[in-house]
């Protein structure tokens, strides 16, 4: 579990890209994931990714229509600025992906986040339902952002 900033408990969320995004871009559930980036900002929850979600994150705002090099550059600085703990691709870690990967028949960047889930005993918060997701719910820690209060 995490820690806030007054040395207390918290809930830890393994987060993937699918729900950061919605932080800098209008779409559907962009207020639960605007609700959850609160709750951390205030340290009611502890939230985790990987290296890979930035690089992501930022991938896919890159190819926006409404996204041009400012308004990219204003996000990396605002995503960096949250301070998100940023939990290093171990081999234990790429392990555990590859094996949910091949159980479940998903990508590696799409098993990795629930990988991470795992280890941490925890859930994975996703918003991409149309994709691996679905494959993973049932047998695996992942919760659809719709579905968080």
């Amino acid at each position: 579990m995490g820690r806030s900033g007054r040395g207390k408990k918290v809930e830890t969320i393994i987060i993937d890209t699918s729900v950061a995004v919605k932080w800098f871009s209008e779409e559907e559930d962009t207020d639960k994931a605007l609700k959850l980036r609160d709750r951390y900002v205030n340290n009611e929850i502890a939230l985790v990714a990987t290296p890979l979600l930035i690089c992501e994150v930022v991938n896919t705002l890159r190819y926006k229509p409404d996204f041009e090099s400012k308004k990219l550059i204003i996000a990396i600085g605002s995503l960096y600025k949250l301070h998100l703990h940023i939990e290093s691709i171990t081999e234990d870690l790429l392990i555990k992906g590859a094996e949910i990967a091949f159980d479940g028949d998903v990508t590696i960047y799409d098993a990795i986040p629930v990988a991470l889930a795992e280890l941490y005993g925890t859930v994975c918060i996703t918003a991409d339902e149309k994709t691996q997701y679905k494959k993973l719910r049932h047998k695996y820690p992942v919760k659809m952002l719709k579905e968080v209060g």
